[in-house]
């Protein structure tokens, strides 16, 4: 299983899926923009395992643990596997 969390100031889960592939398309489905010119960015995708319930902002939800590399990001218009 995999999370898809984003968040310029504050993480927020948009949701799980049962595949990477999903989580990426998860993840392209809610682009952020970003303010003070960062521009458009997509949520990162974290494995169930590396996550928690955590409560922030936007209330209770599952969070990255501290300290976490998430399993993809989208870097220079591509995804970049990082386990």
């Amino acid at each position: 299983m995999y999370y898809v969390i984003g968040g310029q100031y504050e993480a927020y889960n948009y949701g799980e899926t049962n595949t990477l592939v999903g989580a990426k398309r998860m993840a392209t489905r809610n682009e952020e923009y970003w303010d003070n010119w960062q521009g458009w960015h997509k949520p990162a995708v974290y494995e169930a395992d590396d996550c928690e319930k955590k409560v922030n902002f936007y209330g209770e939800q599952m969070l990255p643990k501290v300290g976490v590399v998430p399993v993809s990001v989208w870097v220079d218009g591509k995804w970049e596997d990082r386990k």
